[in-house]
């Protein structure tokens, strides 16, 4: 994937860069100072994404991004900037940014942002057809639980990663999922169960080889 980093603070740029880098290796980042720079850089290279500061020395971001869909109408965006206007997130809403990050921004935040993004397009490359699910996630994960609304002990990051590896196999009993994950069983079991709960899991009973009962837990097609 190629991105550009339009970021009027050299060294916050370069942190930004190298940081992605050390995540995603294989990908091309080049960084603009300014939005005259910015506009050069995308002529001359097949840019996918673009992470913009709003706060430019030229232009401001949400008027550089406005210019550039006139010309690139199917550029992608994700907004990291300092700015907490609400005029400014609902200029960036308006224009269609994936995301507004506001800084100070972790750099793993920052990082699963981009990610998060990467995933959707994949699914979006790789699929004729999506389901209902996978179309809430591509805008916004609409539908599925608010963190606030989780029970004790279930952690959103935790879910997810769940949820994910069920996206890639189907079926698993606690003690497999909790090897794969690197987590104890008991932990895993309290995230499967609540799942089951949800209606996204099927439960059966696996004898496995020592003829000790245990629950394979089934992802929920229908």
């Amino acid at each position: 994937m190629k991105i550009l980093i339009v970021e009027d603070d050299f060294r916050i740029a370069e942190m930004y860069k190298e940081y992605l880098l050390k995540n995603a290796p294989e990908d091309e980042i080049h960084i603009a100072l300014n939005a005259a720079e910015s506009l050069k850089t995308i002529q001359n290279h097949d840019i996918n994404l673009m992470l913009v500061d709003i706060y430019l020395p030229d232009m401001h971001g949400d008027k550089l991004i406005e210019n550039v869909l006139k010309q690139y109408p199917y550029m992608n965006f994700i907004v990291v900037t300092a700015s907490q206007e609400s005029e400014k997130v609902k200029n960036a809403m308006q224009l269609g940014a994936l995301y507004y990050l506001v800084k100070p921004v972790k750099l793993d935040k920052l990082s699963e942002t981009v990610n998060d993004y990467k995933k959707k397009n994949v699914t979006l490359s790789k699929s004729i057809e999506l389901e209902q699910d996978d179309i809430d996630m591509y805008f916004g994960r609409i539908g599925t639980p608010a963190v606030n609304s989780l029970p004790k002990g279930i952690d959103p990051l935790t879910l997810k990663k769940i949820e994910e590896v069920f996206s890639n196999q189907h079926e698993w009993t606690s003690s497999q999922l909790g090897e794969h994950l690197g987590t104890s069983r008991t932990t895993v079991r309290r995230y499967l169960e609540y799942m089951r709960e949800l209606g996204k899991l099927t439960v059966s009973q696996d004898f496995g080889d020592k003829g000790r009962p245990e629950k394979k837990y089934k992802k929920n097609l229908s």
